[in-house]
């Protein structure tokens, strides 16, 4: 069984929501990891701050910027660690998330080194 990111690209097409809306869509993000524990599937997940620092080698200096930027069409905004034999099963996992309703998700596999 393979190792699997499930990242979660935050868009321009997140609306404005009242606190009593917020918290329906966190139960739906939390049903979708209890789905993914039953399943067996579910490894870990975490969001992302929505601030950060951005690393650029510069003619051989590091050059360090905050970011993500805001310019930017879609932020990461959080990720799930989940097992799955194929990219096929991963995405199937990924089928009924609540975040396609905001924004794309992006599935990568974990090559070991």
């Amino acid at each position: 069984m393979d190792t699997y990111l499930i990242l979660l690209h935050e868009s321009n097409k997140i609306p404005k929501l009242s606190p009593e809306e917020i918290q329906a869509v966190i139960a739906r993000y939390k049903a979708w990891g209890e789905r993914m524990r039953a399943a067996g599937s579910y490894l870990g997940s975490n969001k992302l701050e929505d601030t950060g620092r951005v690393l650029r080698g510069d003619s051989g200096k590091v050059r360090i910027t905050d970011g993500p930027f805001t310019e930017t069409k879609d932020v990461l905004g959080g990720y799930y660690m989940v097992q799955a034999e194929t990219y096929e099963q991963a995405a199937e996992l990924c089928r009924d998330s609540p975040h396609l309703d905001y924004g794309p998700i992006e599935i990568r596999r974990i090559e070991v080194l």
